[in-house]
């Protein structure tokens, strides 16, 4: 079984809310009072770029040029971290 992250999460609260939005401006009979009923005081998180987009990207690199000298300079260059944080993004696939 895959394990389910953030962006598997927010992909679909995205898709739910605007499914909902668009059955809610079709039909004429609704009106604010039912989006705040349904929707009010509910806090939806939005991931960051960090723990959904860049860290697989990096990963998928790291990976791939997993024998290449120099491998953590240059992703720590490319994506403005240092070493050591490559180094802990990277743990688990050196580990393997």
């Amino acid at each position: 079984m895959e394990m389910i992250n953030n962006f598997d999460l927010f992909e679909d609260l995205f898709e739910d809310l605007f499914e909902d939005l668009f059955d809610f401006i079709k039909d004429p009979n609704n009106d604010i009072n039912k989006a705040i009923k349904h929707y009010g005081g509910s806090t939806f998180y939005i991931p960051s770029y960090k723990t959904t987009i860049r860290n697989t990207e990096l990963l998928k690199e790291y990976k791939e040029n997993i024998q290449k000298k120099g491998i953590v300079k240059v992703l720590s260059q490319k994506y403005d971290l240092t070493e050591r944080q490559i180094y802990t993004l990277t743990r688990q696939i050196r580990q393997k």
